[in-house]
């Protein structure tokens, strides 16, 4: 049984022009499969529904169509007890360090709340004590350095920890990381991904993580399941190695010749594989998502929708050419 799964996901959303409301799919028609301790991938450029979706199994936005199972349960319709015990065991990691802590509270009182608000321990000792192990967990030590500050006296890598330390001290079974390192240095991303990769490895914990970078799920390994989506859907799934070196959507394949590469000859050898900009969802292209920037599109692309199709056992794609 899978720990979360969700079937058939459409999010529809609504952009007000003038006095209309015109209707587009943020999410369109996904399936997401996760098991206990298992890591995900979720990678696309910005607009592609990757936030959405991950907000949609964490019951933080609700689906226009299509279930979520948690321990398969449909989180809609389970009883009040079970709904609490999904929402302690799914936790999110926010993009933005800066917006999503509380200005006004120290480091210890963040994470003490949390601990107070749902009753884990009996006393301000045992609090304290589990947030100072969870703190250094995530690599915020000593704690006492760190527990009297406000989130302005941080460093931006030491914010996302505090972020992700928040996260974990409920020890739940599902963490959804939402590109948590974007608005970090790129020294930071490695030693940041590599924290949460090992605090989650160790508590058995199922992780998606959803990122524009297919770079940083290389911490994860190469048997990491990679879901790539655009527009609002999934065009391939695959293993993270299978993936890099067998790309077989256009889409992907671009998003893999945009890796920044040190030999300059290698840089010069590259094609610009898709042309122009992904247009609005308001605008999408009749048939294949991609029709309209595709340079292998045939007019069958243009007309007819794709399903995702097995290549192989692991490996599904969403492309005429298949």
């Amino acid at each position: 049984m899978s720990l979360i799964e969700a079937k058939g996901i459409v999010v529809t959303f609504a952009i007000r022009k003038g006095l209309k409301k015109l209707p587009f799919n943020a999410v369109d028609n996904v399936d997401l499969e996760i098991e206990q301790g298992m890591i995900v991938g979720l990678l696309g450029e910005s607009g592609s529904g990757k936030t959405t979706l991950g907000k949609v199994t964490l019951d933080l936005v609700k689906p226009t169509k299509g279930i979520v199972k948690f321990m398969g349960k449909d989180i809609r319709k389970m009883y009040k007890e079970d709904y609490r015990k999904y929402r302690l065991n799914a936790q999110y990691v926010p993009q933005d360090p800066y917006a999503s802590l509380h200005p006004f509270k120290t480091t210890k009182d963040i994470l003490m709340d949390i601990i107070k608000y749902h009753k884990l321990v009996h006393s301000d000792k045992e609090a304290l004590e589990l947030v100072s192990d969870t703190m250094i967990k995530v690599g915020l030590n000593p704690p006492e350095k760190y527990l009297n500050k406000y989130p302005f006296q941080l460093s931006g890598g030491e914010r996302q920890r505090v972020s992700i330390a928040r996260a974990l001290l409920l020890k739940p079974m599902y963490i959804v990381a939402d590109e948590p390192v974007t608005m970090l240095d790129a020294s930071l991303k490695g030693a940041i991904v590599s924290t949460l990769k090992n605090a989650i490895q160790a508590m058995r914990t199922s992780l998606l993580f959803i990122t524009h970078e297919i770079t940083l799920l290389q911490y994860f390994g190469s048997q990491t399941k990679v879901l790539v989506m655009y527009l609002g859907r999934v065009v391939e799934q695959a293993p993270l190695g299978e993936l890099l070196q067998n790309p077989l959507h256009p889409y992907t394949q671009a998003l893999i010749s945009a890796i920044p590469v040190a030999d300059p000859k290698a840089r010069a050898s590259r094609k610009l594989l898709l042309r122009g900009s992904p247009p609005s969802p308001l605008s999408k292209p009749p048939g294949c998502p991609l029709s309209d920037r595709c340079p292998f599109v045939t007019e069958k692309c243009r007309k007819e929708e794709v399903v995702l199709k097995a290549i192989s056992s692991k490996h599904l794609v969403a492309c005429h050419l298949y």
